[in-house]
């Protein structure tokens, strides 16, 4: 079995956090979320090197993971990273606004596969120059739209193709609390309203949170941390295949992440308070639970190691131009919330 050499850049929860125990020891660990977590459960991966800015961040990625790599590199710099580890894989895992420089940095270096992480960018032009990257040096992307690698998601997909519900009219995700920011969190609602919709969107209308009237037209972000510079906000827009969706996320009300899918005869509900169900004429039943033997992160670097070794199936779970996607709706939002709703349409000029 090939080695890929692997780094990651931003060691901060997402890049680190170890699995979580399972209740009983025969189980193992509980699916993991971390990008570390998830190549520690892929045999042919290696972390060799990561890198932050805080030195301490790299230092207690190394304490927490030295039992699995005992021989990683910390680094300051990426672009030192790169030069010194002939890395085959590279995780992205820094602020929402840094991800397009070391992207590009990356696919230059020679690096077969890279593991972004949500959104893609803050901006189309930075989401069109990590494409560009990947496609000229012929590297492979995802981005961590973490439950495009959950089954359930799959099993719903599959019953509403399948006609379960009949067809689709309407998609509504709520996501509420103070962590309601568009593009920090907001992303993976767009991104769930995108895969369950099963279309293209063609337009959309959207306002702000009262308190965030001023925002303006474009990302203001400081990349993910401080909710005061990332948005909530409602919109409302209509997909090529006639399904109409609408995003409610406020900041101002109770902690949801919630989306159901209305067709003519049911309904799907999905989400973090659970169950998951479906609604027929029949009654409300739970939503059939897959047991995955690969399922996370772990399975989008098992899907971009089977991309590099020619086993995999195009198109990917989570690839660039879905990710891209994403960030058109988050543009399109943050230009029609600052015209009091006017609405945008699709392709979005930015």
């Amino acid at each position: 079995m090939a080695t890929y050499r692997v780094g990651i850049v931003g060691c901060t929860g997402i890049a680190s956090q170890p699995a979580r125990a399972s209740s009983h020891p025969i189980l193992g660990t509980v699916a993991p979320h971390s990008h570390a977590a998830g190549y520690a459960c892929v045999p042919a991966a290696e972390v060799v090197a990561v890198c932050d800015l805080a030195p301490e961040r790299t230092q207690d990625f190394v304490s927490t993971w030295q039992h699995r790599w005992p021989a990683i590199t910390q680094y300051q710099d990426y672009r030192e990273m790169l030069a010194r580890e002939n890395l085959d894989m590279v995780s992205v895992v820094t602020s929402d606004h840094r991800h397009a420089d070391i992207t590009v940095a990356v696919a230059a270096a020679g690096a077969r596969a890279i593991f972004c992480e949500k959104p893609l960018a803050t901006t189309l032009a930075d989401a069109d120059r990590m494409i560009a990257a990947i496609e000229t040096h012929g590297v492979f992307l995802s981005v961590d739209h973490s439950r495009r690698w959950q089954p359930q998601w799959y099993e719903a997909r599959a019953a509403i193709r399948n006609g379960a519900i009949g067809p689709v009219r309407a998609v509504i995700g709520k996501l509420g609390g103070a962590r309601a920011m568009l593009f920090r969190n907001g992303t993976h609602m767009m991104d769930a309203i995108c895969f369950l919709a099963d279309g293209e969107p063609e337009w959309l209308t959207a306002r702000y949170d009262d308190r965030f009237a001023g925002y303006g037209p474009r990302y203001a972000g400081d990349g993910g941390h401080d909710p005061a510079t990332d948005p909530g906000v409602c919109s409302f827009f209509l997909f090529s295949n006639g399904v109409r969706a609408l995003y409610s996320g406020g900041q101002d009300v109770f902690p949801r992440f919630e989306l159901e899918v209305m067709g003519e005869t049911g309904r799907i509900r999905l989400g973090n308070s659970g169950p998951d169900e479906i609604e027929t004429e029949d009654g409300i039943q739970a939503l059939p639970a897959a047991s995955a033997t690969v399922s996370g992160s772990a399975a989008a670097i098992e899907e971009l190691i089977a991309l590099v070794e020619g086993r995999g199936a195009l198109p990917q779970i989570s690839g660039p131009y879905d990710g891209r996607r994403v960030v058109e709706v988050l543009v399109a939002t943050v230009q029609s919330a600052s015209q009091n709703g006017a609405p945008i349409t699709f392709p979005v000029k930015e």
